[in-house]
């Protein structure tokens, strides 16, 4: 099962921001997202944490309508592309998943533990390719340590 997270897209610290995609690289989550929520260019905000990181792959949310995809900068995209040795992808909102051309991602709450995660995983796993996470602190400890009970909600996200 993929596990992808929806970064901000409204962030003060960059430094902040990247080191918290490298963290989840690291905890071996597959891909990051942002949306176009009126905060910070997505498009650019994905080729920062492309510069940064060498794995993940480096989501792209469109509003769901039929014209999601011509909205895309393809320019951009393209280039986005090409920073990142190919790693980008766009997909729709519909609802409470998102569409790509080659899998759905169910969108699911931020787990309250290590149980709840697992729960969410195993009934996400006969229906969609993977799930999308906001970030979240407590999102990084259960993802490097998912088999520990020990809470660690004192751990703070990596710090740039």
């Amino acid at each position: 099962m993929k596990v992808g997270v929806l970064l901000p897209s409204r962030f003060e610290d960059p430094g902040d921001f990247l080191a918290d995609a490298r963290a989840m690289e690291a905890a071996g989550v597959d891909s990051v997202w942002l949306e176009d929520d009126g905060g910070h260019d997505p498009m650019l905000a994905l080729a920062a944490i492309a510069a940064v990181t060498g794995q993940l792959c480096l989501g792209l949310i469109l509003p769901n309508s039929s014209s999601a995809f011509e909205a895309v900068s393809w320019r951009g995209f393209e280039t986005l592309q090409h920073l990142s040795r190919h790693r980008g992808m766009v997909g729709v909102s519909q609802g409470g998943k998102i569409v790509s051309p080659t899998k759905e991602w169910l969108r699911v709450e931020v787990p309250v533990d290590r149980e709840a995660w697992a729960r969410t995983l195993e009934l996400a796993r006969t229906n969609f390719d993977g799930v999308l996470v906001s970030m979240d602190p407590r999102l990084l400890d259960i993802l490097r340590h998912p088999q520990d009970a020990i809470d660690r909600s004192d751990l703070q996200l990596a710090q740039g």
